[in-house]
């Protein structure tokens, strides 16, 4: 498995791969949506995602970029949008606690949440627009200025707390956008562009 899993009357997923800065790989997007669905049918209190103290999540995984085609890696982002809108329609309280680094998807996954627990160190980049993909980029516009504003300054606090209101979001437009930008062709060689402009080392290729 490629996160920690504890169950009881609130749920907490532990993003579990620090070799590679909990980016996510194919593997740890499914044990996601495993879980939120698993968490969906038992409606815990709360499901609360976290990373370690270095990174939340460093963002889509790009190692083994080589061995990926356009389809792949179209397939791959088309997941990670399905994961963010089923975290969005969860039917209990969702919380992220970013202590790390959270980029790119893993940002995106902070915002899926109800409550953000963000460490004032942290700050969520999404590097996503600099090779053509739209993830996440309908609840960016939607939550405009409120993107980490507003969350409870603990955990135990947005435990106690009510679900807050979720904004209106438009989750079709969000990946009828998504799937759009990942049908233009040539994918893999924008990510490989964008990963050798930032200097990446192949191994640790995130966004």
């Amino acid at each position: 498995m490629t996160l920690l899993l504890e169950r009881g009357e609130t749920w907490t997923v532990t993003l579990d791969r620090p070799t590679r800065a909990n980016a996510l790989s194919a593997e740890l997007v499914e044990d996601l949506l495993d879980v939120v669905a698993e968490s969906a049918a038992a409606r815990p209190a709360a499901l609360v995602l976290r990373g370690n103290a270095r990174h939340f999540a460093a963002g889509f995984d790009l190692d083994g970029l080589a061995q990926e085609t356009d389809a792949t890696l179209a397939h791959r982002f088309l997941r990670i949008g399905l994961l963010l809108e089923r975290l969005l329609a969860a039917p209990h309280l969702t919380v992220a606690v970013a202590e790390g680094a959270a980029v790119g998807a893993g940002a995106d996954l902070v915002l899926a949440c109800d409550h953000r627990l963000v460490d004032p160190g942290v700050t969520l980049r999404f590097p996503g627009s600099a090779f053509g993909v739209a993830l996440g980029t309908v609840r960016r516009a939607e939550l405009g200025d409120r993107l980490v504003t507003g969350a409870p300054v603990s955990l135990d606090s947005a435990l106690r707390a009510d679900r807050p209101p979720r904004p209106r979001h438009d989750a079709d437009a969000e990946l009828a956008a998504l799937a759009r930008s990942v049908a233009v062709p040539g994918l893999r060689d924008r990510i490989a562009a964008y990963a050798a402009s930032t200097h990446l080392p192949r191994t640790k290729e995130f966004a």
